[in-house]
């Protein structure tokens, strides 16, 4: 009632002056923040110590089970696809929010984590695992348009928006400077300068080569 009676106060006094009623003529009450304060946690129990310990154990178990099935499920992948990408696509397609944000999490804390696991990365690409690495993601734009080359697999639009196996290379290319142009000009992609896909990008004609040309001759005639 107090803070009411003070905005009646404050318009009365602007309206016999003339003066614009204004955010900052009324008071704002402000709370200082509470101080921390430290607690001290209820003491565990011998039986509780126990039941987590055999909690770890337990999970140890679930998660070998769960890597044994992963391990099996990459081997029998029909290119990027397999039963655990299929059955994913599936839980995000029923629109159970409550369920699907539980799979995100479970897919980037757990999924994601087993597979990245050097053992498990070994055994699912062999030799090839000093130059490459996998995982299962969902497909982005990125992938699909593939300008640095990083994505060993070919993505569409019809992708997009899926889980997929993904291989991704970690072999980084030493580039010539011709190279460094026409990537760049692959990510200008937008602007024009490149007007073909992923499937084109040796072909010197999707490049708007003069373009290029004309802004450089604006840059060395008249500075940036």
């Amino acid at each position: 009632m107090k803070t009411a009676s003070k905005i009646k106060e404050v318009v009365k006094k602007k309206a016999s002056k003339k003066s614009p009623v204004r955010l900052v003529d009324f008071p704002v009450d402000v709370k200082k923040p509470s101080k921390a304060v430290l607690t001290q946690s209820k003491e565990v129990t011998a039986k509780q110590v126990k039941e987590v310990i055999e909690m770890g154990l337990n999970t140890m178990n679930i998660e070998k089970t769960m890597t044994d099935v992963i391990v099996r499920d990459f081997d029998n992948r029909n290119e990027n696809d397999s039963l655990l990408t299929t059955e994913l696509n599936e839980i995000f397609k029923t629109g159970d929010e409550r369920k699907v944000t539980k799979v995100k999490k479970w897919v980037k804390t757990r999924l994601q984590t087993l597979i990245k696991n050097p053992p498990i990365q070994e055994r699912l690409l062999g030799e090839k695992v000093k130059e490459q690495q996998i995982t299962i993601k969902k497909v982005t734009k990125p992938m699909v348009d593939n300008v640095e080359g990083i994505y060993l697999d070919n993505f569409n639009e019809s992708d997009l928006g899926q889980f997929k196996t993904i291989r991704i290379s970690k072999v980084k290319e030493e580039l010539t400077i011709a190279e460094e142009l026409l990537k760049w000009m692959r990510s200008k992609k937008s602007d024009g300068l490149f007007t073909g896909d992923k499937t084109q990008m040796k072909d010197i004609d999707c490049y708007d080569l003069e373009a290029v040309i004309a802004i450089a001759e604006s840059i060395k005639k008249n500075g940036l």
